[in-house]
């Protein structure tokens, strides 16, 4: 039998129908079906303003409340049970419930939302279990951890309407200039509300949510055909905590003008192959892009056409006791340590009490970002689960701190990595301060950005430093090749840098909105890395405008 634990974190007459259901679902089975022996359900509650602007003008804004139920079926036992294998009727299922939920109308969603997450799950472990064979060191698939009881509130989504005129603002802050953009938009993402889960482990957890992101995006097309895309991003719990106004403009102005700027540069006209400073937010996005992926460890999923033992869950980047980044090197991800930003946590996604993490010590991997999915060599969770309703939880970043034991200015970065470039025949350096973002680069166009093809997006621009202290601004390159293998290469440490993202909660960056995904803050240096290969990116022009654009 299922045992279950009362609690009084979160009492109302919704959530009193919800736990009748759980409840209830010890009554579920099937003949000659597995036992069900984890059931967790989650109740999101939340207001939402979405808003575009473009060029000084409102495109669109809603106002509207969103919630969701989700509901995680686990039968088997956790050794060995339907979840972590390829395809989608997995036991996991979410369902939008009504705008004001009443007691019987979200008891009815439950019961039926639970009847068919179970059916699925007997499915897939049946599924599982005819095409996975485990082998002798599987690490399982899930862990019971005990009962969590904590209520940390709900948030309130407060006044909206300033935020309408600072993203017109922002937005009209890119019209002028020498040179039309061809897109420029403030995409404004604020929301409150709560995430309570239970489960029937007893546990009884409340996260308050509470995030206001705005992304201002640009994008201009060269005469040679070429789109180059730049874009600011504010990330923050509540209004009040965004930067002053006058800030904001003045990041908005410069954004126009700088990318003005780079499409009258010179195109990078020939491969590179030397020493590269990655400076300013490209300093966040080396890591971003090439160190992340390494430190979050939760398994991926059995592929779905897998047989005779064939077992993708343990592949791929993440393994401890690996060098990967330099001696004097470590990083450690503190979900509760910067508790200003949106995205930490005192709890999980699954409600585990978050932990800091020591990752990498020295250089070398010391442990992973890990949720309750068991992987070999890692003692249970550390509190790192995030996810999204109805969905598997994996472990992933929060608050990122990179850092190493020795730091010099950009200068000296730069002056070292002219006597490394003489090497390579070269009287310069390359200088990279901002890299594309990929959650924009399709917008207005069919551009797909692939992570496996390109694990490194293309810069915005790039500076050429001479030994003599001239520069040279450059346009159209991007990295011919980059993995994980690029950090190891790290000659030197610069200034810290930090910078928010929004990560993806499943899946790629194709198809990402401009304010959706995961707030994640990392705090890193920049860096002199030994050697780069970068090639140029021509434009296509057949993509050139045949009459000039109209005059502003």
């Amino acid at each position: 039998m299922i045992a279950l634990l009362a609690s009084l974190a979160l009492a109302g007459p919704v959530e009193d129908a919800i736990r009748a259901e759980l409840a209830r679902t010890e009554e579920l089975s099937l003949p000659d079906a597995p036992p069900l022996y984890h059931v967790r359900y989650q109740l999101l509650r939340m207001e939402q303003v979405d808003l575009h602007t473009h060029l000084g003008s409102l495109v669109r804004r809603s106002t509207l409340p969103m919630n969701g139920l989700g509901v995680e079926m686990r039968v088997g036992e956790p050794d060995f049970d339907n979840t972590g294998f390829g395809g989608w009727q997995d036991g996991f299922l979410r369902t939008s419930l009504a705008a004001e939920p009443t007691a019987e109308s979200v008891r009815l969603d439950a019961w039926r939302l639970t009847d068919r997450a179970y059916k699925q799950a007997v499915e897939q472990l049946a599924r599982k279990s005819a095409q996975f064979t485990r082998p002798p060191d599987y690490p399982g698939d899930y862990q019971l951890t005990g009962p969590t009881v904590h209520d940390g509130g709900h948030a309130e989504i407060g006044d909206a309407d300033a935020l309408e005129a600072l993203a017109v603002e922002l937005s009209g802050a890119l019209v002028g200039g020498e040179r039309t953009l061809v897109h420029g938009g403030a995409y404004v993402g604020h929301e409150a509300g709560s995430l309570w889960t239970i489960d029937t482990e007893g546990t009884d957890v409340v996260r308050p949510l509470q995030e206001t992101s705005i992304r201002l995006a640009a994008q201009i097309r060269t005469d040679d055909g070429l789109l180059i895309t730049d874009q600011r991003l504010w990330s923050v719990r509540a209004p009040t905590d965004l930067p002053p106004h006058e800030e904001m403009l003045a990041e908005a102005t410069a954004l126009r003008d700088q990318l003005q700027a780079v499409a009258e540069a010179p195109a990078f006209g020939e491969e590179y192959v030397g020493p590269v400073v990655f400076a300013d937010t490209a300093a966040v996005d080396l890591m971003r892009y090439l160190l992340v992926p390494q430190l979050e460890g939760t398994p991926a999923e059995v592929p779905f056409d897998s047989w005779f033992g064939e077992l993708g869950s343990q592949s791929g980047s993440v393994r401890l006791a690996r060098r990967v980044l330099p001696p004097g090197w470590s990083a450690v991800d503190d979900p509760v340590g910067l508790p200003g930003h949106p995205g930490t946590f005192t709890h999980d996604y699954e409600g585990t009490p978050a932990e800091a993490v020591e990752l990498i010590t020295d250089g070398i991997v010391q442990d992973v970002l890990m949720c309750r999915v068991p992987r070999k060599g890692v003692d249970g969770t550390n509190g790192h689960a995030r996810g999204y309703l109805g969905s598997r939880s994996s472990g992933r970043a929060v608050s990122l701190s990179v850092s190493s034991d020795r730091h010099q200015t950009r200068t000296a970065l730069i002056r070292r990595g002219l006597k490394l470039a003489r090497a390579y025949g070269r009287d310069h350096i390359v200088v990279i301060e901002r890299l594309q973002e990929p959650a924009l680069l399709e917008l207005g166009t069919n551009f797909w950005y692939d992570e496996d093809d390109l694990p490194l997006p293309p810069p915005v621009w790039a500076t050429k430093v001479y030994a003599d202290g001239t520069e040279e601004r450059l346009r159209g390159l991007r990295f011919a090749a980059a993995d994980r293998w690029l950090l190891r290469d790290i000659i030197a440490a610069g200034p810290s840098v930090e910078a928010t993202w929004l990560a993806p909660a499943f899946g790629g960056w194709g198809g990402l909105g401009p304010t959706e995904g995961l707030a994640t803050r990392i705090r890193a240096a920049e860096v002199l890395v030994g050697e780069v290969e970068l090639v140029p990116q021509s434009g296509d022009p057949m993509d050139t405008p045949i009459i000039p654009p109209p005059e502003p």
